[in-house]
């Protein structure tokens, strides 16, 4: 039985281990999003771990060589990883210049 005194603590507890665990890093086969490089490598590195690829293309174009594009977000809906009984499919959302000067 839980008194009153008590649900306080318990309630501050909770609340620690959900923040905690919403702030853990994720295992290190989940996608990442990867800086300081293009489209390309960012895709050709997720098909190197085995997932397969997806591209969002956030501004509405294709034209672009995915080298010139850089990628503005990552998702894996279902958190699976490459290897697993199911596919592991990320999205990765691409931008490309919209100009050509």
């Amino acid at each position: 039985m839980v008194t009153m005194k008590r649900q306080p603590v318990l309630a501050a507890a909770v609340g620690a281990l959900a923040v905690s665990l919403a702030l853990a890093p994720g295992a290190a086969a989940d996608p990442t999003l990867v800086t300081g490089g293009s489209a390309a490598d960012v895709i050709n590195n997720f098909q190197a771990e085995g997932y397969l690829v997806q591209i969002n293309w956030t501004n509405g174009f294709d034209v672009k060589p995915l080298n010139t594009c850089w990628v503005t977000g990552v998702n894996n809906p279902g958190n699976f990883k490459p290897g697993g009984p199911v596919a592991a499919t990320v999205y990765v959302d691409v931008q490309c210049p919209n100009h050509e000067w």
